[in-house]
């Protein structure tokens, strides 16, 4: 185990856990204490440059860490040269350090109101924290710091439940909540659209058939939207989908067409 007189977050406490585990040797973690530093400015400098995304509910930065740090260095692995240290594999290290379980997380098995109305999106993106599921009287919230007492006290009293974190990547936390809440936004448009009898629930699929934007209505998008990230999912997943038809639901089909999961276009 490392010293347990080191902070669990900072440098000198994670690559002790990743010595021990032989993912890096004692060279590689002497190159990361000498470049660390460096390293993190240039990562936060890299964030704080605007992108393509930033716009899209407000860019909230999120702090650098020594994890993000050994991720970009992109090492070989002492035990295993053929493969790379990667993020997952730090993370699964350090739970086991922590004593806290590891959650890969699964998007098609996220209820989306659990995410988007359980924690705000500015306070779950500033925090790192995404709520995965809810069972007796507890509350399991999905973070890459798992230590955030003060946090997990704040969503209790939110959310009237008892939290219990458990430790998932950082970049899949982030990119969880981003879509997730875009997800969310494009409902509620689509939504409105859905009251308006002018919108047809019964030919629902034509628009997901159009081949580009040009042939689509502009006042019409939000409900492309919300279908296309039901879709994006299932790619992800190397899912099937067939859609719903008139009930304006969406079924996923596994590798052996058997039904997993239906997704409602409503919230």
């Amino acid at each position: 185990m490392p010293d347990p007189k080191c902070h669990p977050l900072s440098a000198e406490y994670i690559c002790q856990a990743l010595c021990k585990k032989g993912l890096i040797s004692q060279a590689q973690e002497a190159q990361i204490r000498k470049n660390g530093k460096s390293i993190q400015r240039k990562l936060e400098k890299d964030q704080a440059r605007p992108n393509e995304t930033s716009s899209v509910g407000g860019r909230i930065p999120v702090p650098i860490t020594i994890i993000d740090v050994i991720v970009s260095i992109n090492l070989q692995r002492t035990g295993d040269p053929s493969k790379r240290l990667g993020e997952e594999i730090i993370f699964q290290t350090l739970t086991d350090a922590w004593r806290f379980p590891f959650r890969e997380i699964d998007p098609l098995k996220l209820d989306l109101n659990l995410v988007t109305t359980t924690i705000p999106r500015n306070f779950a993106m500033r925090h790192l924290v995404l709520p995965i599921a809810v069972k007796d009287g507890s509350l399991t919230v999905a973070t890459p710091n798992p230590f955030n007492t003060e946090v997990f006290q704040d969503i209790s009293q939110a959310s009237l439940l008892k939290v219990k974190p458990v430790v998932s990547p950082k970049t899949d936390i982030i990119k969880l909540i981003g879509e997730f809440f875009r997800f969310k936004r494009s409902i509620m448009k689509a939504e409105h659209q859905f009251a308006d009898p002018l919108v047809d629930l019964g030919n629902l699929e034509q628009y997901v058939r159009l081949q580009s934007p040009d042939e689509l209505p502009a006042n019409d998008q939000h409900i492309v939207n919300a279908v296309n990230y039901l879709f994006s999912y299932a790619f992800d997943q190397q899912a099937h989908h067939l859609p719903g038809g008139i009930d304006g639901y969406l079924g996923e089909l596994d590798r052996k067409g058997m039904k997993r999961r239906t997704f409602s276009l409503y919230p």
